[in-house]
């Protein structure tokens, strides 16, 4: 068969190349519009020829296939795990990376650097303590002391029953001797200020009274310490002065391993002629001269500088009915700068009586 018959065979017509109803072969490149209808594959509609994708559902009239919807990068699945996870890791490593190129940590720097404690509010430090179960050690332990406070006023010893030698003491040494001390005390202690004392200068009326309290060292860092303790105010002199004593820990308890126990007491006296309040403090044997002032906002400020020791200043503020914080600052260079030594959290003690 010679190559001028291939050339010459007839041509199929136009006709064989229209696929047939429902077929899914699209029109040829090379067709003619004609006038020709095909099914969409995808729908099943008449398309007219020679169209290359369906009106209604915008398949491909030659492979089926209906165009993706388009979704936002935001909405993919994988990538909204991806993203929310960059949100809260990268800050999270870079406040972690921060916080270690600072001896006090990045909040703490931040803080001393723009004076944000003075924006925060103060810390419920006593809902804190309902956590540790702080208040149910406390009462257990006053309720003890109370106690044996109690036996001992009457002539019992706590420890057991009277030994021999203290059998031999009278009832009425006994009774003079309880006797001897409630005088005293009765002749120290004043139920109310002076008549005196103007109620304008009277920046301690919340004080008298007993506190349970909260000695607070390297407060807010990881080796912050709490240790309980009471602080106790009462009237003297016939309400002239106030005098106060602060324990820590409680008389009934040994201090724990590293900090030295506190037995302290301080009397304050108004001075009307520099409107200050004046007194002294005793400590460890050490006996130094204070003056207090108070600032617009309400705040006390006692300062006082034993000889070769550092310049000591405590504040007190955040007063409530029934509560008060006290901050103890020292300074080494007169003033320059200050280091914080120990906060004192205190809450006014409940008096049940039975």
């Amino acid at each position: 068969m010679s190559s001028n018959n291939i050339n010459n065979e007839p041509k199929p017509s136009s006709a064989f190349n229209e696929p047939p109803p429902g077929a899914g072969a699209g029109p040829q490149p090379n067709q003619a519009a004609t006038g020709a209808r095909i099914f969409c594959p995808a729908c099943g509609i008449l398309v007219r020829l020679p169209a290359t994708e369906c009106p209604q559902c915008k398949a491909n009239l030659r492979t089926g296939e209906k165009p993706e919807e388009y979704i936002p990068l935001w909405k993919r699945g994988k990538t909204k795990i991806l993203i929310i996870l960059c949100i809260i890791g990268i800050p999270a490593l870079l406040w972690n990376y921060a916080s270690k190129q600072t001896d006090k940590g990045l909040w703490q720097y931040l803080s001393d650097r723009f004076g944000l404690e003075t924006c925060a509010e103060p810390r419920n430090m006593w809902d804190e303590f309902n956590q540790k179960e702080f208040e149910s050690g406390v009462k257990k332990g006053y309720d003890q002391w109370n106690k044996d406070e109690n036996s001992r006023m009457v002539g019992q010893d706590p420890n057991g029953p009277e030994t021999p030698e203290q059998a031999v003491r009278s009832e009425k040494e006994k009774i003079l001797a309880r006797d001897n001390r409630s005088y005293f005390a009765s002749t120290l202690m004043s139920d109310q200020p002076s008549k005196n004392l103007k109620p304008t200068d009277n920046w301690y009326m919340l004080f008298p009274g007993e506190w349970d309290v909260a000695y607070i060292l390297k407060a807010g860092t990881p080796d912050e310490q709490i240790i309980a303790g009471e602080w106790t105010f009462t009237w003297i002199n016939d309400g002239q002065a106030l005098q106060d004593v602060l324990s820590v820990p409680y008389r009934w308890q040994t201090a724990p391993k590293g900090f030295d126990q506190i037995q302290s007491t301080s009397t304050r006296l108004f001075n009307p002629k520099l409107h200050v309040w004046e007194g002294f403090h005793i400590q460890d044997s050490g006996f130094v001269f204070f003056r207090s002032a108070r600032s617009q906002d309400r705040r006390i400020v006692e300062h006082y500088q034993t000889e070769g020791g550092p310049l000591v200043v405590t504040t007190f503020s955040d007063f409530t009915a029934t509560s008060f914080k006290v901050t103890i600052n020292e300074s080494t260079n007169n003033g320059a700068s200050y280091k914080e030594v120990a906060q004192i959290w205190a809450k006014k003690r409940e008096v049940i009586v039975p």
